[in-house]
C-alpha cells in the first residue's frame, strides 16, 4: 500500500458505519450483498472488518441458536437501503486488505452509499462483536469496546 493512494470519495467515505454493496467470493452466494464497515479505524489499522447484511434470519439464527447475543436484526425501517428484514451475523466477518478494497472501489465494483448505519445499530454490532467466542482477539481489537 506504500505508494497507492486511496480513491479521495473513499478516505472520505471510509468509517465505522459505512455500508457498501458488493460480491464477496467467500459467500455461499454470488449475489452482492450489503457490508457494514465495523473496525473503528479501518484506513490507520489497514484492513477493513465488514459484517455481512443477508435476508436469511432463520438460517442465520438457526445456525447460531446458541449464542443469539452474536446476531443483530435490521429492517428497511432501521436501514432504508434495505428492501426486507435483514440479520448481520458478527461471528463471521470479513476481512479485506485496504489496497485489495481500494483497488475494487476504483474500478467500481464497490457501491457506496451516502449512508451510515444509525449509531444505535453500530453500538450494537460492537457489543455482539464482542461477545462472540467466534472471533480473534485481534478482531475484537480492531473495533471499538460497546
Amino acid at each position: 500500500m506504500a505508494g497507492e493512494k486511496i480513491d479521495t470519495k473513499l478516505s472520505l467515505s471510509l468509517r465505522e458505519g459505512t455500508v457498501y454493496y458488493f460480491a464477496h467470493h467467500s459467500l455461499t452466494s454470488t449475489e452482492p450483498h450489503y457490508f457494514i464497515v465495523v473496525n473503528s479505524d479501518p484506513i490507520k489499522q489497514k484492513v477493513l472488518l465488514l459484517s455481512v447484511v443477508t435476508s436469511q434470519i432463520e438460517k442465520v439464527k438457526l445456525r447460531r441458536k446458541a449464542c443469539l447475543e452474536t446476531v443483530v436484526e435490521l429492517t428497511p425501517t432501521d436501514l432504508d437501503l434495505l428492501t426486507k428484514p435483514s440479520i448481520v451475523d458478527c461471528n463471521d466477518l470479513k476481512e479485506i486488505p485496504l489496497a485489495d478494497f481500494n483497488s475494487r472501489f476504483a474500478a467500481n465494483k464497490i457501491k457506496y452509499f451516502d449512508k451510515d448505519l444509525p449509531a444505535a445499530f453500530r453500538k450494537a454490532l460492537r457489543k455482539a462483536i464482542h461477545s462472540s467466542i467466534m472471533l480473534s482477539d485481534e478482531q475484537k481489537a480492531r473495533v471499538a469496546k460497546p
